[in-house]
């Protein structure tokens, strides 16, 4: 009864109304629910509150105990609401747990956390940095699609730092344009467009004001920009 209740708190709430009555409820289902019931509760918590609400408070022992959880669902929908609403004061005991989470099958959502802490809280995760790179030579390509959001971020910041992982994120893209990665990233037949882009802007900010980079860098954004033509052109045929 109340998860469907909570998920019509969630509707009215999409709608604009008002539904702040149900936020403790939430924490509730959560805390004390079956899977099922714990999922709703999660995905309510992470669209009712925001980093500061006092409610979320409520909720850190439930998400410790989760992430400790052997149930692997148990601690995605965990990870979920850390990455998205929890707050910095509480990052410094839930890191340790994230850190674990990186050699697990749910590394995916640990490295986003991550990303998370980072943009909230930089400097209490500058000893993981290493951790970040492994992430990027990571099997799993949604583990290494996860990680470009944090070293986008940081090249943004500082690009000189990062300039000895030019041949890494040249060799990634090349990867992508050549479709060795899963059918899965792509998108009508375009192999994962979205992932180019968002190298290409890695490779611009490294090649940036040096000529050392630039001649890989444009060699193989020349091969991304004619791939992502050639396969636009292919569907606008189709339709």
């Amino acid at each position: 009864m109340m998860r469907e209740i909570m998920v019509r708190a969630m509707y009215c709430e999409m709608l604009g109304y008002d539904a702040s009555f149900t936020y403790i409820h939430a924490i509730k289902l959560a805390q004390q629910g079956g899977v099922l019931e714990k999922r709703v509760g999660y995905l309510a918590v992470s669209l009712f509150l925001n980093e500061g609400h006092e409610l979320l408070l409520l909720l850190v022992n439930t998400v410790l105990k989760d992430l400790q959880s052997t149930n692997v669902i148990e601690a995605y929908m965990a990870l979920t609401v850390v990455a998205q609403v929890f707050p910095k004061d509480m990052i410094p005991a839930v890191l340790p747990l994230l850190e674990d989470k990186l050699s697990e099958i749910i590394r995916r959502k640990a490295v986003l956390a991550l990303y998370k802490f980072y943009l909230i809280a930089p400097n209490q995760v500058q000893h993981i940095h290493a951790k970040f790179r492994k992430a990027l030579c990571d099997r799993d390509p949604g583990v290494m699609t996860s990680s470009l959001h944090i070293y986008l971020q940081l090249i943004t910041e500082s690009p000189d730092d990062y300039k000895d992982l030019t041949g890494s994120f040249v060799t990634i893209l090349k990867q992508v344009v050549c479709g060795k990665l899963p059918v899965d990233f792509n998108y009508h037949n375009v192999p994962a467009p979205w992932l180019q882009i968002q190298l290409l802007r890695i490779l611009s900010l490294l090649g940036k004001e040096d000529r050392r980079y630039r001649g890989a860098g444009m060699q193989t954004q020349a091969a991304g920009q004619f791939a992502c033509l050639h396969y636009a052109l292919k569907t606008w045929k189709k339709l």
